[in-house]
């Protein structure tokens, strides 16, 4: 059976209200008294019930983070970042995947808002307003998105300049002679899509080009449906003579296509990629691509967190980190 708190302060001949107050470490304690129940707690091998604490304390001392997919090394990168701030300063993680699904995003904030998790890091499913995050915002639990943002959604965010990161892989490509630039993304309710379709296109008038209108595709969130979308490009009339992935996903979908199409990179079709990873500098031949500061993303979303749970009234933050430009041989 499991040792009560009544148990341990019976033996050590004192009150449960000071074994909780030296457990819990808060409010004064003999020194004597201090010891004895302490001595008492590892013979009878007490362990504190994180329901009653969290009820005292009225915190549980966790947070809920939740992406997409911890099996894209993006956000595995982005989770570490988080939990390196949060064990920091004392919380532990409750991490869950969407699937980019926003029923089961709704599912899972609906969980964690019951477990009472002090507050939330959410990579949201869709840019649309949705009555799940209402209700985080209106219990007043902190919430801080990473890597996409939510119309009306008054939180801090924190992410890269998309944008800006897509029209320095796009000029690249124009620079070097492309004109018939192919690029693929994923879910168009996704802001951060709609902000490096924004670059792509951003870069085209910047050069006084016409933007390939029939180049630009968009798939779902996996690496076969890119595959299956650079295919059919591949076929058209005037196929492209160079493309650009909107996240690593799309990247290793184009490359199969490409090579089972017979092409090599970059004799025959150009590639860059938004998303560096650990393979693209391996991949043969390496990729050239768009860079994140994916851990410090994490981090910096769990400081934001951790400083509204301390207390931190200022007006929400966006908070914008440069992206690097990586030249490798894939153009």
């Amino acid at each position: 059976m499991k040792v009560t708190i009544k148990e341990v302060a019976k033996k050590a001949g004192v009150s449960a209200s000071t074994v909780s107050r030296v457990v819990g470490n808060y409010g004064y304690v003999g020194e004597k008294n201090r010891k004895k129940i302490l001595a008492v707690i590892r013979e009878l091998d007490y362990h504190p019930n994180a329901i009653a604490r969290s009820m005292v304390k009225k915190s549980t001392s966790t947070i809920g983070l939740v992406i997409t997919d911890i099996t894209n090394p993006f956000f595995a990168y982005l989770a570490r970042g988080v939990e390196e701030v949060a064990w920091q300063h004392g919380y532990t993680l409750i991490l869950a995947n969407t699937d980019e699904d926003l029923t089961k995003e709704q599912a899972i904030v609906s969980a964690l808002l019951e477990k009472q998790v002090d507050g939330l890091i959410l990579v949201p499913a869709s840019s649309s307003p949705t009555p799940h995050l209402q209700e985080v915002l209106k219990r007043e639990m902190p919430l801080t998105l990473v890597d996409r943002r939510v119309k009306d959604c008054l939180v801090d965010v924190i992410m890269v300049n998309n944008q800006d990161g897509a029209r320095q892989a796009v000029a690249y490509l124009i620079e070097r002679g492309h004109r018939r630039i192919g690029m693929v993304y994923d879910n168009p309710e996704i802001s951060t899509n709609m902000e490096r379709l924004a670059g792509y296109r951003e870069a085209f008038r910047d050069a006084g080009l016409t933007i390939p209108e029939d180049l630009v595709r968009s798939c779902q969130y996996t690496q076969q449906s890119a595959y299956a979308v650079v295919a059919q490009l591949l076929k058209v009339e005037n196929p492209p003579t160079a493309i650009f992935t909107a996240n690593n996903f799309m990247t290793l979908g184009a490359v199969k296509a490409v090579r089972e199409a017979g092409l090599q990179i970059p004799t025959h079709i150009a590639l860059v990629g938004f998303d560096d990873l650990d393979w693209n500098e391996y991949n043969l031949p390496q990729l050239t691509s768009v860079a994140q500061p994916v851990h410090e993303m994490g981090k910096v979303a769990a400081q934001r967190l951790i400083a509204r749970l301390k207390g931190e009234k200022t007006p929400p933050l966006e908070i914008r980190l440069n992206t690097r430009f990586i030249i490798r041989q894939s153009c």
